[in-house]
């Protein structure tokens, strides 16, 4: 785990508004279903102004409140151009890291951080722009904003 800045940050995708409450019902969750919709239909293809960058996101963004509401996620890849594109720029991040299988791995991590953050007072999220970042196959960061 560490603390880093991003200074500017474009992804655009297709994106789904969830709960954490709907996520934890397999009928309910969206998420899954938001990243099989995105390799089905090759949105990949049709994303206009691709940076050069061979990282998946996945982005929550639009936190209604905070762990318990509604919030927006959106499935992409760093874009050049902010038209349509969820933009991050100059925020601190909590980042933990994790290897394993997808998409379990996913789900661990999460459950890590929550946990961490249950337990430690030393950082608050702020609930703003969080992301996972896909660099390898087998390895996830998740970039947690933090006040």
């Amino acid at each position: 785990m560490k603390v880093t800045r991003v200074k500017k940050l474009m992804v655009s995708g297709i994106s789904t508004v969830t709960n954490n409450e709907f996520e934890m019902s397999e009928e309910n969750g969206k998420i899954a279903g938001l990243w099989e919709e995105y390799f089905a239909n090759d949105v990949y293809k049709k994303t206009f102004d691709k940076a050069n960058s061979d990282f998946m996101y996945g982005v929550y963004s639009n936190y209604e409140s905070d762990a318990s509401g509604n919030y927006k996620v959106t499935v992409g890849v760093e874009v050049t151009k902010s038209k349509n594109a969820i933009v991050i720029e100059d925020k601190k991040y909590l980042v933990f890291t994790k290897q394993g299988e997808l998409p379990m791995v996913v789900v661990e991590l999460w459950e890590e951080i929550w946990d961490y953050f249950e337990k430690n007072s030393e950082y608050e999220r702020a609930f703003e722009v969080d992301f996972e970042k896909y660099a390898k196959e087998n390895e996830i960061e998740i970039f947690v904003s933090i006040k």
